[in-house]
């Protein structure tokens, strides 16, 4: 069962910490009624509107790499275990409750440009949430200290 455990908390860790690179949101705009539609895209670590990448960077990935680490670390001990899947699953909460809300917003028609807008999730909260599912695992099995 150690085994078994190390291995959905090294596999859990790493598919959070990939996630933060994957599509978190996109959204699909048209800025003028003659012109394709722009994606804008955001990552755990940058926000990009068609080939442009912005500066300012949202982050999201910071909480996300501390929670995989401590998910991580808890290989050796059943507790940090729990504590570091319970930590990847607040901010995998958090994450995926700000997000709905700027879909939510955009598909309500507040940007009246294009009445075609597309915004959803993207890939990387679906491995963020399977990560935090195979995280619990990880504890469930884990021998007792």
């Amino acid at each position: 069962m150690k085994l078994l455990s190390a291995v959905l908390l090294a596999v859990a860790a790493a598919a959070a910490v990939a996630a933060t690179f994957l599509p978190l949101s996109e959204l699909f705009i048209r800025l003028a009624p003659d012109q394709p539609q722009t994606a804008y895209v955001t990552t755990g670590w940058s926000t990009y509107f068609g080939q442009t990448k912005d500066e300012h960077g949202p982050l999201f990935a910071v909480p996300v790499v501390a929670a995989a680490v401590a998910t991580l670390l808890g290989i050796r001990w059943r507790k940090v275990a729990y504590a570091g899947a319970a930590s990847l699953a607040g901010v995998t909460g958090m994450l995926f409750v700000y997000l709905l809300n700027a879909i939510s917003f955009h598909r309500e028609g507040n940007i009246t440009i294009d009445p075609g807008l597309e915004a959803g999730f993207g890939s990387g909260v679906w491995v963020l949430v399977t990560a935090v599912v195979v995280a619990f695992a990880g504890v469930l099995v884990h021998p007792d200290d």
